[in-house]
């Protein structure tokens, strides 16, 4: 799509972006527990009817993943459940704009492993994927007394995203821009906050990410928790939030990377993709299935290998191989 194009396009959805914002807090903060869980998978079920490009970068996906191991009847619950919970996600931080401290703590309840890791090594980049409930990571940490810093990125317009970060800030957590993140994350780590990162999206190598193999397949992945981590000498803490059926969610225990200054910032880049895996393949269906993960095929591998989405990488483009 031409970027003329492209520009007028926001424009004209704009209104309807804010009339659907607008519609939202009306409607959600009042429900209860039961009934978001109803409209997020109703939402869900309408996305998963019509979104047909999602559905085949979700299965291009799990074949990539599983192989022959992934049938097509499992296939079909997996990415069904993959959108209800990504719309279960989207509901929540909305439903979480009320009365968030008190429904965090409600909702959300911590493994005792990942509080005692928090707790011992303050301040930490805590790192983790689109699994589970990833909004609620960050806000749960500030609701149980360790200051965090996370990172937003643009979504939509620049006032949707606007908005959309005062909502996640009600309660103290602190967000900062994806541009020029680096120096506030850097003072904050120095200074005794926390930061979370979510790193299992494409980051191409001019952007500071690294080739690493996931699910068998190159992937670019960020190094900046790795770079911030040697800087600073802050551990780094892999956790997630699982999803119950209740409707409540737990945060549970990834990893903990202590300082080792033996180990690279491209080997731990590669330790933290291995550790996403793990717990990927064991819940495939609470990670973002439909995102094009691993959309650049790295100078000099086969495409066979990738997705049916993938473009072959250029040196200084958007998937540069590392030096």
């Amino acid at each position: 799509m031409p970027k003329r194009v492209k520009k007028v396009y926001r424009v004209l959805r704009r209104p309807f972006e804010w009339f659907a914002i607008w519609l939202a807090l009306i409607i959600i903060p009042p429900l209860p527990l039961s009934g978001i869980l109803k409209l997020s998978r109703r939402l869900a079920d309408c996305g998963y009817l019509f979104d047909r490009r999602g559905k085949a970068v979700a299965r291009a996906n799990l074949r990539l993943m599983f192989s022959s191991r992934m049938t097509p009847v499992r296939e079909r619950a997996l990415i069904r459940r993959s959108y209800r919970n990504m719309a279960r996600v989207l509901v929540n931080v909305i439903w979480m704009s009320r009365d968030t401290r008190v429904r965090l703590a409600d909702q959300v309840s911590f493994d005792p492993r990942v509080l005692e890791a928090l707790r011992l090594h303050r301040p930490a980049v805590t790192v983790s994927a689109h699994l589970g409930n990833w909004e609620i990571l960050s806000q749960a940490c500030v609701a149980n007394g360790i200051p965090m810093m996370s990172v937003s990125k643009e979504i939509g317009s620049p006032e949707m995203t606007a908005h959309l970060i005062r909502l996640r800030s009600t309660i103290g957590q602190q967000l900062v821009s994806a541009e020029g993140a680096l120096r506030p994350l850097l003072y904050a780590l120095k200074h005794g906050t926390s930061i979370g990162l979510l790193i299992d999206q494409h980051t191409s190598i001019r952007e500071g990410g690294a080739w690493v193999t996931l699910f068998g397949a190159p992937a670019g992945i960020s190094m900046a928790p790795a770079a911030l981590a040697r800087k600073t000498k802050a551990p780094i803490i892999f956790a997630w939030s699982r999803p119950l059926k209740d409707g409540r969610y737990r945060i549970e225990p990834g990893h903990v990377f202590l300082p080792d200054p033996n180990v690279g910032d491209a080997e731990r880049a590669q330790q933290l993709a291995s550790a996403f895996e793990r717990v990927i393949r064991r819940h495939p269906s609470l990670w973002c299935l439909n995102y094009r993960r691993w959309r650049c095929i790295r100078p000099g591998d086969d495409p066979a290998r990738y997705p049916f989405y993938a473009r072959p990488s250029k040196q200084n483009s958007e998937c540069a191989p590392a030096r």
